[in-house]
C-alpha cells in the first residue's frame, strides 16, 4: 500500500455531521449485506465488521476471549478515527453485552457524530434456518455448523434478544426473507429517521 498524500480535513459548520451506524442482528440475518450496501451509497463511509478484523489475529481460536476483546477495541478505535475525518461508519454487531452498545454510543459522543442503532429482526426459527443453511458463523476458518451446534446457538439468540431488550431505542425491522432490497430500503429510511419505531421491510 503506498503512504497516502496528507489529507486536510474540512470543518464546514453547515456540513452533516457523520453517523456512526450500528446494526444488529443474528448470525446470518444479513447485517453485511445491508452495510456493504450502505457504504455503496455514501462516499468513503467505513463498514466495521468483528469477524473479519478477528482472523488477522494470530491463533485467535486458543485465545479467543482475549482476541474477541481486542476486536471489539479496535473497532472502537477505528470507528472514532474515521468519524474524527468526518466519514460516517457502519458497525455490523450481534449485541451480547449491551454495555458494548453504550460504548459506541460514547464513541460518536466524542466524536460529535450522529448515532444510530438498527436492529434487523426475525423470529427464532428463521434465523436457525438461515444460518444453518449459510453453514458457518461469520469467522472464517471456523468448522461446518451442524445440528449438533443446535444448543448453542439457541442460548447465543437467547442472549442476544435479551441484551437488545435493553435498546429500545434501536428502530427495528422486521427482515423480509428473500427481498433485500426492500429491507435496504426500511433501513435506509430508519438511518434518517429521529424516532424509533418498528419498520416493517414491505
Amino acid at each position: 500500500m503506498r503512504s497516502p498524500r496528507p489529507v486536510r480535513v474540512w470543518h464546514n459548520a453547515g456540513m452533516l455531521k457523520p453517523q456512526l451506524l450500528i446494526v444488529y442482528g443474528f448470525a446470518g440475518v444479513g447485517k453485511t449485506t445491508i452495510a456493504k450496501r450502505y457504504i455503496d451509497e455514501h462516499p468513503l463511509a467505513l463498514a466495521i465488521e468483528g469477524d473479519r478484523l478477528i482472523v488477522q489475529l494470530g491463533q485467535w481460536l486458543t485465545h479467543e476471549e482475549e482476541a474477541r476483546h481486542i476486536v471489539f477495541e479496535h473497532t472502537k478505535s477505528l470507528a472514532l478515527t474515521h468519524l474524527s475525518l468526518q466519514k460516517d461508519v457502519v458497525i455490523t454487531y450481534l449485541l451480547t453485552d449491551a454495555s458494548h452498545a453504550d460504548a459506541f454510543q460514547q464513541v460518536a459522543s466524542e466524536a460529535n457524530a450522529r448515532f444510530k442503532e438498527i436492529y434487523l429482526s426475525t423470529d427464532r426459527d428463521t434465523a436457525v434456518r438461515r444460518l444453518l443453511q449459510r453453514g458457518t458463523w461469520g469467522e472464517e476458518g471456523l468448522d461446518p455448523l451442524t445440528q449438533k451446534d443446535l444448543p448453542s446457538i439457541y442460548r447465543l439468540w437467547d442472549l442476544m434478544v435479551g441484551e437488545m431488550a435493553t435498546r429500545p431505542q434501536a428502530i427495528t425491522i422486521q427482515v423480509e426473507e428473500g427481498n433485500i432490497e426492500h429491507t435496504y430500503a426500511a433501513c435506509s429510511k430508519a438511518a434518517q429517521a429521529e424516532t424509533a419505531p418498528i419498520v416493517a421491510a414491505t
